[in-house]
């Protein structure tokens, strides 16, 4: 049996590797100074101080929830999973110091990397899969 359900439309593997790259080399702007765009810096002069919880919780959402759409797992499971993802990025800016300086700006880069993901996911979900098996009785 096949766990596997849908198959991405080449539009949407695209967009999911683009989106995946962007949110990694903004993770890297970090450390590497030449990967921090002028223009980013001009309008978030802080944006390197929070883009870490943003990147983290855009890729785990993203990249759980992107095999989660091709398994066919119902979306509201990926709702779910997107507000608990909010929950534990204010839980850990506000109440857990260990590793952390508690800063709510960095939840709220966590929120916006958690609902930019959900977006990316529910968008493909309902406009960028193909079903496994109208693609196999194709060849």
């Amino acid at each position: 049996m096949n766990a596997i359900k849908y198959t991405p439309k080449l539009a949407a593997a695209i967009a999911y590797l683009l989106l995946l790259v962007v949110v990694i080399l903004l993770f890297s702007g970090r450390k590497i100074v030449s990967l921090r765009p002028d223009f980013i810096l001009n309008q978030w002069p802080d944006f390197y101080l929070h883009v870490s919880n943003f990147s983290i919780s855009y890729v785990m959402l993203a990249g759980v929830g992107f095999i989660w759409i091709l398994m066919g797992i119902p979306s509201k499971f990926i709702v779910v999973c997107s507000v608990l993802l909010i929950c534990c990025n204010f839980i850990y800016e506000l109440w857990i110091p260990i590793l952390n300086t508690p800063d709510i700006i960095d939840a709220y880069y966590g929120v916006l990397g958690t609902v930019l993901a959900l977006c990316f996911l529910l968008f493909t979900k309902r406009f960028g899969l193909v079903t496994l098996k109208d693609e196999q009785s194709e060849t």
